[in-house]
């Protein structure tokens, strides 16, 4: 699949996801994944379960050439009244995942 189409299934499927959101008033952030793989740029990386607005993600997307090989993810993630996830556990398990990768890349 070629980076251009796999961006715009990803910004398809992010569009959806807001909308639905926006219609059913679900207060709602998403969570950045990124592949943290050999090949993982560091601005990705850092990202990783972090949560973000799906316009926020849109900026990201398209700056720095920030999609071109991009094996990132966005998922949905239920955000409560203050903005805090309402999976917390989900949300630590991937800084703890992001916090072990940089710091075996930076041990290489």
């Amino acid at each position: 699949m070629k980076d251009e189409d796999l961006q715009k299934m990803r910004m398809n499927g992010l569009a959806k996801d807001e909308a639905d959101c926006k219609r059913l008033r679900i207060p709602h952030r998403f969570v950045h994944m990124s592949a943290l793989s050999p090949s993982t740029r560091d601005s990705h990386a850092e990202r990783h379960g972090e949560l973000f607005t799906a316009d926020e993600i849109r900026e990201w997307s398209s700056r720095e050439n920030n999609d071109v090989g991009c094996k990132c993810t966005f998922t949905l993630v239920m955000v409560d009244e203050e903005g805090q996830p309402r999976t917390p556990a989900l949300i630590q398990k991937l800084l703890s995942a992001k916090e072990a990768y940089l710091r075996r890349r930076q041990s290489s």
